[in-house]
């Protein structure tokens, strides 16, 4: 595990694999990042060549940001375990970067400074997982006034909508830029960029009291649609070999870019805790939230990386698509 400040890729130096995860420092975020650190572990023992399906492989480099620089180092430390301790196997690097995504007089030059170095290199695969997100006010949104809450109100867009849209529009700025730089005049293969919007059912069925929540979560959705829909003329030829006719036939061009919008489904996090402690939820929801912790039914965040990993692999879902954890 090193600070970002050590990694400096020499252009032209193959590093194979880029994870960036917002939101890593808990729940779903930090269980994202273990799985794919795992993945690639597991499957480097398994058969010499550590590759997670065809899309991740090591060596590895994972960004991990969020807002707590404590946390953000425990999620490091249990990548590290994962891969070997002690400074791992080199399958997986690390690097921890403290940062409020809410706060947008910083958001832009933060963000340079993370994703400048890291263009210099080339990659098979560059991921950014887009998980960080917060409940914003809840209540009826009628209820919604006054000086107070015109701030809280700003300060969940601005995190929940303004900075997401503004991270992957940046992530896609750089490494589709690069990608596209190395093709077609360089023998060097196009990098596949994979953008996961971490998304909800909110995004698409309106929950009466979560109005906020609900509308920056359809408003992420459609920024990651149109996006997707923007770039999806990037194609190329797959670089394997068919071995066989049925191979042949099913052959096709792989898209260079594609996003996709996972709902995780509605899991065991402090979110989730902090839903079923709220006494202004609506009545139903309220009651769901609690019986689901007591009885332990909420999915697990290792459960749902684990399905994420599983789509992002297999690559067939449609670019900008929604794609829920009980759809698979």
């Amino acid at each position: 595990i090193f600070d970002m400040n050590d990694f400096n890729p020499s252009p032209g130096k193959q590093h194979k694999s880029l994870v960036i995860v917002t939101g890593a420092s808990r729940g779903i975020g930090r269980a994202i990042a273990l799985v794919i650190a795992n993945a690639v572990n597991e499957s480097s023992r398994g058969n010499g060549e550590s590759e997670v399906g065809t899309m991740v492989s090591s060596p590895l480099h994972m960004v991990l940001i969020a807002r707590s620089a404590e946390s953000l180092r425990e999620t490091a430390q249990l990548v590290e375990q994962l891969c070997g301790g002690d400074g791992g196997s080199g399958l997986v690097t690390t690097s921890c970067h403290e940062m409020d995504l809410s706060d947008l007089d910083t958001l832009q030059e933060k963000l340079q400074q993370i994703l400048e170095p890291l263009a210099c290199a080339q990659y098979d695969s560059c991921w950014l997982i887009n998980n960080a997100g917060s409940l914003g006010p809840l209540g009826l949104a009628s209820s919604i006034g006054g000086e107070s809450d015109m701030k809280e109100l700003r300060k969940a867009v601005d995190f929940n909508v303004t900075s997401s849209i503004w991270v992957s529009s940046q992530f896609t700025k750089t490494f589709l830029t690069s990608s596209s730089a190395s093709s077609p005049t360089s023998t060097t293969k196009s990098t596949l960029i994979r953008i996961v919007n971490i998304s909800s059912l909110c995004a698409i069925d309106p929950f009466s009291t979560m109005s906020i929540y609900c509308a920056g979560k359809a408003g992420r959705d459609m920024f990651h649609r149109t996006l997707a829909k923007e770039h999806a003329t990037n194609t190329m030829e797959n670089d394997k070999e068919p071995t066989n006719q049925e191979d042949t036939k099913n052959s096709k061009p792989s898209q260079i870019f594609k996003v996709l919008n996972y709902a995780p489904g509605a899991c065991d996090t402090q979110m989730t805790d902090n839903l079923a402690d709220c006494s202004v939820l609506d009545d139903g929801l309220h009651k769901y939230f609690t019986t689901s912790k007591q009885e332990k039914t909420l999915v697990r965040p290792e459960d749902t990386a684990e399905k994420l990993v599983q789509i992002l692999n297999l690559d067939e879902f449609e670019s900008g698509s929604h794609v829920d954890y009980w759809d698979v």
